[in-house]
């Protein structure tokens, strides 16, 4: 396989990222460095504050001693010393302060520093350039896909004047994740009506989800703010008791904190804040709602262009990794130029969370070649892959070993594998 494959072996997915965090370990690291410059500089922002405090206190205590005494008359030994010994312990402050600034400073340095350590600011040797996804190939794949993104967000005017300046066709403007955005959208604002209707319609899928009882929690709490609590409490009775056996907990929490939206009611405790905040409940309920919706009408969380974003971010550290080993000056010495010196068959990325998996190129294991249309990857029974020349070369008429266990098979018994 050669080296020229693997900064375009992710294609699109190694676009847009050459301003992107390397990855949330790195951010981890720098906000460590970065707490530590901050808990100096608030501990030394109090030590600086209460030192000027004592300072200016024994000023005014002095300045009043010495105004009770008749005018122009010479100051006493006692006040000559105090004098003296105010001026002392003022130097002596200001050169503390002065060594404290600068410990800080060095402190402040260290952050920049963490951030050169921590984030790698050029993956040009990694990343295929920009004009590779400006050529006219490429060009309309990529407006479609910002496109689409922008319609998928509900940023309809802003689809629409892209499609507009770019010129890249027809891309369709309405769409279910379209409609879904909007339903979060209206809940991030503290509105659930929209979704509560989409959740309606789709009761039966439901029953078993979090999100009715979510929905219908935040439109009881909107009527204890908005109608009194006495609509709230009409509405708990007739919605909540479906949802009694498996919320309980959070059903009683509810019902509590419709006491803290009477008019003149005291500051809520601290267990009842979130639900009393329409924009933190609002955000939860939205997250829960896209993620439950997404999962019932299987549609991905995640945007074609979101998603290339979210691989191509996780996958650059690696690339960037592979490609500091490749270059080091023993492995050019004792490696061709254009030959990986590791075993890197296929680079898949993990996305955590956010699910979903992207491959890289796929590459033969028997033959080091990659898959195309012509020569694509073939399952074996056991499980194994292998280019489709390689099952050729190894089959020996209507029997084949696996090359890399005992299991033997017939070649016909091999089955495509796509990669998407």
């Amino acid at each position: 396989m050669s080296i020229s494959a693997f900064p375009y072996s992710t294609g699109f997915l190694v676009n847009c990222f050459e301003v992107i965090p390397a990855a949330m370990d790195s951010c981890i690291g720098v906000e460590q460095d970065l707490d530590k410059a901050l808990t100096k500089f608030n501990g030394l922002h109090e030590h600086a504050n209460k030192c000027l405090e004592d300072v200016i206190k024994q000023v005014e205590e002095l300045k009043k001693e010495i105004a009770n005494q008749p005018a122009n008359s010479p100051l006493s030994q006692e006040q000559s010393a105090a004098v003296s010994e105010l001026v002392a312990s003022i130097k002596q402050n200001v050169s503390n302060l002065s060594t404290d600034h600068r410990e800080l400073h060095a402190t402040v340095s260290r952050v920049g520093k963490s951030i050169d350590r921590h984030f790698i600011a050029d993956y040009a040797s990694v990343a295929p350039k920009a004009e590779s996804f400006c050529n006219d190939a490429n060009r309309p794949i990529m407006e479609q896909a910002i496109a689409q993104h922008l319609y998928r967000q509900g940023l309809e005017e802003a689809g629409d004047a892209f499609v507009a300046a770019s010129g890249c066709g027809p891309v369709a403007r309405a769409c279910t994740f379209a409609l879904l955005q909007r339903c979060a959208a209206a809940l991030a604002e503290g509105d659930p009506s929209a979704a509560l209707e989409w959740a309606e319609r789709h009761a039966a899928d439901l029953q078993h989800s979090p999100l009715p009882f979510t929905l219908h929690r935040m439109q009881a709490l909107k009527l204890g703010r908005e109608q009194g609590v006495g609509a709230a409490i009409e509405y708990v009775r007739l919605v909540f008791p479906a949802h009694a056996a498996r919320h309980e907990r959070a059903l009683q929490a509810a019902v509590c904190a419709l006491a803290w939206c009477a008019p003149g009611a005291p500051p809520p405790p601290a267990h009842y804040r979130h639900l009393l905040d329409p924009k933190a409940l609002g955000a939860e309920a939205g997250e829960l709602f896209v993620r439950e919706a997404c999962t019932l009408l299987r549609l991905a969380p995640l945007s074609p262009l979101a998603g290339a974003v979210l691989a191509g971010a996780r996958v650059l550290p690696a690339l960037h990794d592979l490609r500091a080993k490749m270059t080091h000056p023993h492995v050019v010495a004792a490696w061709a130029d254009e030959e990986l010196p590791l075993e890197f068959i296929n680079l898949q990325v993990d996305l955590g969370e956010d699910g979903g998996g992207y491959h890289s190129v796929f590459a033969c294991p028997i033959l080091r070649q990659q898959a195309s249309e012509h020569n694509p990857p073939m399952r074996l029974l056991c499980g194994h892959v292998i280019s489709r020349d390689a099952l050729n070369k190894l089959a020996m008429g209507v029997k084949l070993k696996c090359p890399y266990c005992p299991m033997e098979q017939s070649p016909s018994e091999a089955r495509q594998i796509y990669f998407s």
